[in-house]
């Protein structure tokens, strides 16, 4: 038997060429072991524990528990749960829960012949009837009288004014012969003018107040109400539009440049500028600049004059002998993207013995990959032997996303399909250009 029973390395066991395997899994609520290992003479044994929670989710005591029989839970365990409210009697030690009439005098509740609630027929004995005043916070009730027909009962009431309001002041209502009352005289005082108001107490009147500062152009119109006159039309200058108005508001002029557009560009300005407005912020803003670059450089690559006999398939001429075009992310900008574009020129000088065939070409890793050779010069036919020197190029260009680094390498690559050849020399120039998107 092989593992150790845990989930990644579970019990197998060998029987034959067939294989089994065993596990256990454990639940919140029970816990398996395994033991043994599947044999005749130690089988496998899953026994299980069911887990108790020591400490509920509600913070009490688990009523459950377990015993030598299994798991019990008796009504002694759950009696403790209950206890007796308003009108209802409860034995913690036997569970008898019963009703509770009150002992109030004159209660007629009890407990009828065959344990039930019993109201006798007829309520309560005939008693004479009463009449009680309830007061309330804002009326005073009275009763007088016996009930009798020559003295019947009489309710009279009197509404209560607070003689200390609780924010401290005086009371408004009033209480006069003829009923409640409040007039103007009595609220008016409880007003006053702020700012940009005015209030006469005497009169009631209020009254908008304008500013006397110098340059306040609010007044009173004809009507009597507020006015402010028209303002003077806005002078425009560059760089901004409209009129200060609803209907034309005051804007920046998406334009942007020392000169007029169309001595540049003959397409819609307000369509191709570049000068935005952030809805949001009402800042404006134009996309990052564009930047470019572009390099040259020629590289001599040191391998000596190999010479390599055929046939073979294309070969590397030396693994230390390459030429490189490389973009470092974010080194031209930190906010677009980029068109990267190089291309190699090989200068190689070759010679060969009669009846030589051959193909030349480079090697080309993109981003430290795989190699994948491009054929770039071949000699087909088989004649007299020659030395001579071939130009030749492969270009490779990419659009990156920011913050994206590209690195292009080139192998001189050579394939002899009969006799041989010699590098005399080989010479690449690496051409570059990085322009933004």
């Amino acid at each position: 038997m092989d593992g150790n029973g845990s989930a990644s390395t579970p019990y197998v066991i060998s029987t034959g060429s067939a294989t089994t395997a065993l596990e256990v899994t454990d639940t919140p609520t029970v816990d398996l072991t395994l033991t043994g290992d599947g044999s005749a003479g130690a089988p496998y044994t899953v026994s299980a524990a069911v887990i108790l929670d020591p400490a509920p989710p509600g913070g009490g005591t688990n009523l459950v528990q377990a015993g030598p029989d299994g798991l019990f839970l008796e009504c002694e365990q759950v009696r403790g749960c209950f206890s007796a409210g308003d009108g209802a009697g409860y034995d913690e030690a036997t569970g008898v829960i019963t009703a509770r009439p009150s002992t109030d005098a004159g209660n007629v509740l009890s407990y009828g012949t065959d344990g039930g609630l019993l109201v006798p027929p007829g309520g309560a004995p005939a008693d004479p009837t009463v009449v009680e005043a309830g007061d309330s916070t804002t009326v005073d009730n009275t009763v007088t009288g016996t009930g009798s027909a020559a003295d019947p009962y009489v309710v009279t009431s009197a509404v209560i004014l607070d003689p200390s309001p609780p924010q401290g002041g005086d009371n408004l209502i009033q209480a006069g012969p003829d009923g409640l009352f409040m007039e103007c005289a009595d609220v008016r005082g409880c007003f006053s003018a702020g700012d940009g108001a005015g209030y006469d107490e005497a009169t009631g009147v209020i009254t908008a107040r304008p500013s006397t500062d110098a340059g306040n152009s609010l007044a009173y119109g004809t009507d009597g109400g507020l006015l402010v006159p028209p303002a003077e039309a806005l002078e425009v200058g560059c760089g901004l539009q409209g009129e200060g108005t609803v209907a034309s508001p005051l804007a920046a002029f998406p334009i942007a440049g020392e000169q007029a557009w169309a001595d540049d560009w003959d397409c819609d300005a307000a369509a191709h500028s570049t000068l935005k407005c952030d809805p949001d912020t009402g800042a404006l803003w134009a996309p990052p600049e564009h930047t470019s670059a572009a390099l040259t450089f020629q590289q001599s690559h040191p391998f000596g004059t190999p010479t390599f006999t055929g046939p073979t398939a294309f070969l590397i001429a030396d693994a230390n002998a390459w030429a490189e075009a490389t973009y470092t992310a974010d080194s031209l900008t930190t906010c677009r993207g980029m068109s990267f574009s190089t291309r190699f020129t090989g200068h190689a000088e070759i010679s060969w013995p009669a009846n030589s065939t051959f193909d030349l070409g480079y090697a080309i890793q993109v981003n430290g990959g795989a190699l994948a050779v491009r054929q770039t010069h071949s000699k087909l036919t088989a004649g007299a032997a020659g030395r001579e020197r071939w130009t030749f190029g492969v270009s490779q260009a990419v659009m990156l996303a920011a913050h994206t680094g590209y690195a292009v390498r080139v192998y001189p690559a050579i394939r002899v399909t009969a006799g041989s050849v010699t590098i005399q020399q080989w010479i690449t120039d690496t051409d570059l250009i990085g322009v933004t998107r």
